[in-house]
């Protein structure tokens, strides 16, 4: 039986592909490795049907015209033979030793009594020249040794959000839902984290850093010159996440999911305007307002909450001082993290 599918979107990775995946086959045959070829140029396609024929067993390969890692994550979703789903990119790293954790805990809770529709790990951010440099840890909301629901969990703090990184949903519950994600655009992994929230009834916790995000490379999409380059791509993006669940569709929810959905949600329009703040251009403000009133049209009451939640506090400040914060704070980060 697969327990868990890593689908691996790749445009153009030749030079990480192979190190990406001989630190996961090692797991053994519980695995399923899904290579998405996102229409490739260099010498992915070639690579990835190389790895294929050398770990027959675990590694599979996809070829597709170009759809953005967007699509790469619908064919995982589609053609997944794990219990579970988890985005890998190839340029980051999983964690050998802790992916074993991982397929033991998912081997103990592989039937339909103990499963889990979310399973959370903890990650590190790496840096290009040392990994594990900086590590997120979400011990302070679930339990270890148990299975939880949003009533057993603990209160997330305002600060602390899910990545992608941290997350594996169950793949029945999003083709139970016909889950697709947009084709040909960035910053999709947004949606991916928050719209199958209210699905989710039971989580697993594994207190490990399975996942190693790679910072501070100028050409992934989250570095400065191209957040601001695909600004409108980033805007729209936020702007379906929030256009997704209304308010009265957040009531019935539990209290610590509801919260955090509308944390989440405010963190990421913090985001967006620390991009628009940082542009400066009467375009970018152009774009914040009209990310705002399409808000207010989808929903009123969300968009009061949100214009509420304490980061207003932040982004209501008057430009020149919202700058200044923001650059304080970017500097702490860089400091911490390199990032």
């Amino acid at each position: 039986m697969k327990l868990l599918t890593l689908v691996v979107p790749s445009y153009n990775v030749e030079s990480f592909l192979r190190r990406c995946v001989e630190r996961m086959v090692s797991a053994g045959p519980e695995l399923d490795v899904l290579i998405v070829d996102d229409g490739s140029v260099d010498g992915t396609p070639a690579l990835a049907d190389a790895l294929a024929a050398e770990y027959p067993d675990i590694v599979r390969v996809i070829h597709q015209e170009n759809g953005g890692h967007g699509e790469g994550l619908n064919q995982g979703i589609r053609c997944a033979q794990g219990l579970y789903l988890k985005s890998v990119d190839a340029d980051d790293r999983i964690d050998p030793d802790s992916l074993r954790a991982m397929l033991d805990l998912l081997r103990d809770h592989a039937t339909p009594d103990t499963w889990a529709d979310l399973v959370i790990n903890d990650y590190v951010y790496d840096h290009p020249d040392r990994e594990n440099v900086f590590q997120v840890r979400y011990n302070h909301v679930f339990h270890a040794d148990r299975r939880d629901t949003w009533e057993t969990c603990r209160r997330f703090p305002i600060w602390k959000q899910f990545m992608i990184h941290s997350m594996c949903y169950r793949v029945a519950l999003l083709r139970e839902h016909a889950y697709t994600l947009p084709k040909h655009t960035f910053y999709e992994d947004n949606l991916y984290i928050y719209q199958p929230l209210p699905w989710v009834k039971t989580v697993l916790y594994l207190p490990r850093p399975l996942y190693g995000y790679t910072v501070a490379q100028e050409n992934q999409s989250v570095s400065e010159k191209n957040l601001l380059r695909r600004m409108d791509q980033n805007t729209n993006m936020v702007t379906q996440m929030i256009c997704t669940w209304t308010w009265a569709q957040m009531q019935p929810l539990a209290p610590h999911l509801r919260s955090y959905m509308i944390s989440f949600l405010s963190g990421q329009i913090l985001n967006v305007t620390v991009l628009h703040e940082h542009a400066n251009s009467p375009e970018s403000r152009e774009m914040n307002r009209v990310m705002w009133e399409k808000i207010r049209s989808f929903d009123p009451e969300l968009y009061r909450r949100l214009r509420h939640h304490p980061s207003a506090a932040v982004i209501t400040l008057p430009g020149p001082r919202f700058r200044r914060l923001v650059y304080r704070i970017c500097r702490a980060a860089q400091k911490k993290i390199g990032f």
